[in-house]
Formats: C-alpha cells, sequence, structure tokens
C-alpha cells in the first residue's frame, strides 16, 4: 500500500515541465517520470534534464541524461557515478516528419554508443 501511495504523489508531479526559453536560441526541457510497475511490485522514478538550441538552419540540437532517482530505493550511486549523456540533432522536413540523428557517450566507461540515424512520420 505504502508503494501505491507513493507512487500516486510521485504521478502528480512525474509531468514534462514546460520548456525554458534560456534566450540565444537556449531552451530547458525537464522530464520527471515515476513509474509503479504492479506485477513486480516497483516503483521508480527519474528525472531528466534536456538542454536545446534551436540552431539557425531550423536544426534542433539537443543533450540530456537521465537520472535514476528511486528504484525500490532511493539510488545512492546516481551522484556518485558519471552520467551518459545523450545528443541528438532532429530536423523537420514536411508537417509530420522529421530526420535525426542521434548516439550516447558514458562518461564513466568512457565510451560512445551506436550512432543512429532515422526518419520519423506521425500521422
Amino acid at each position: 500500500m505504502k508503494a501505491i501511495i507513493a507512487a500516486a504523489a510521485l504521478a502528480v508531479v512525474g509531468t514534462q515541465a514546460a520548456a525554458i526559453d534560456l534566450g540565444a536560441g537556449l531552451s530547458l526541457t525537464t522530464t520527471a517520470t515515476a513509474e509503479y510497475n504492479i506485477d513486480a511490485e516497483n516503483l521508480t522514478a527519474t528525472i531528466e534534464p534536456v538542454i536545446g538550441y534551436a540552431a539557425p538552419a531550423e536544426v534542433m540540437l539537443s543533450v540530456g541524461t537521465e537520472l535514476s532517482i528511486y528504484d525500490g530505493d532511493f539510488v545512492d550511486a546516481t551522484f556518485e557515478t558519471l552520467p551518459t549523456l545523450d545528443f541528438r540533432a532532429e530536423k523537420t522536413f514536411i508537417a509530420n516528419g522529421s530526420v535525426y540523428g542521434e548516439v550516447s557517450y558514458d562518461l564513466e566507461a568512457e565510451a560512445r554508443t551506436d550512432a543512429i540515424v532515422g526518419v520519423s512520420f506521425s500521422f
């Protein structure tokens, strides 16, 4: 019961905040997420700050990282290890479509992940 109450409380605040315009094309968006896995009876909470830059060629550049705050217990290692930074570049080419490229870099392991390019459509 305690986990359900905690999940409900975190769900109230576990939403994406509006992007804050920092000026000069920079923005800051933070997403807080709280999830309760009913089958595993586990509550998790993460926060993901993302800094974005709207480049002059209408390309959106962003860098962010997901930090685990709670995973059944408060995660002590969140601030004891270096994060993984997620880099993304995206350009909308039609109203419902975009092309993007993304890569992550693990600062702890000093290694990057696979580079990914893609096309997405929303309809």
